[in-house]
């Protein structure tokens, strides 16, 4: 997202809007997968030299999970604060900001729930489905 300061008046606040392909952000990354565009809505105020921007981000994330290898989708949200010294620019891009908190979001280790079984260590069997016949023992 472009932000075009000529536009702003001093200490006035405009709202935008934007929808965000994950792909022009690469944030496929790992076991996060975003499988729909994301919806970006940005508060900006504009003072002498400096820009504040509340961002809203919104839309679905899709997982693999770290012991059955399942996937699952769920909702994420994100709001942040992004602040710029404007002092001689005439726009200031915020895309690689938002990518860097947005990657921020990604655990380390996700569960498709939090009982989640895993699959057996020697058969591959999800155990959150079905039971194995392995003996643990051997």
């Amino acid at each position: 997202m472009k932000i075009p300061l000529n536009s702003f008046k001093n200490d006035q606040s405009v709202v935008l809007q934007e929808e965000i392909v994950p792909e022009d952000l690469d944030l496929d990354i790992g076991i996060m997968h975003f499988p729909e565009n994301l919806q970006l809505k940005a508060e900006v105020w504009k003072s002498k030299n400096d820009l504040t921007v509340r961002v809203h981000v919104e839309g679905m994330r899709s997982f693999t999970c770290s012991l059955c290898l399942e996937e699952f989708d769920n909702l994420f949200e994100k709001d942040f604060a992004l602040h710029y010294d404007i002092k001689g620019l005439d726009s200031v891009t915020i895309d690689s900001d938002v990518r860097d908190e947005l990657i921020l979001e990604h655990p380390i280790r996700v569960l498709c729930r939090t009982d989640c079984r895993g699959l057996c260590l020697f058969c591959g069997v999800n155990l959150n489905t079905e039971q194995c016949d392995c003996k643990t023992g051997e």
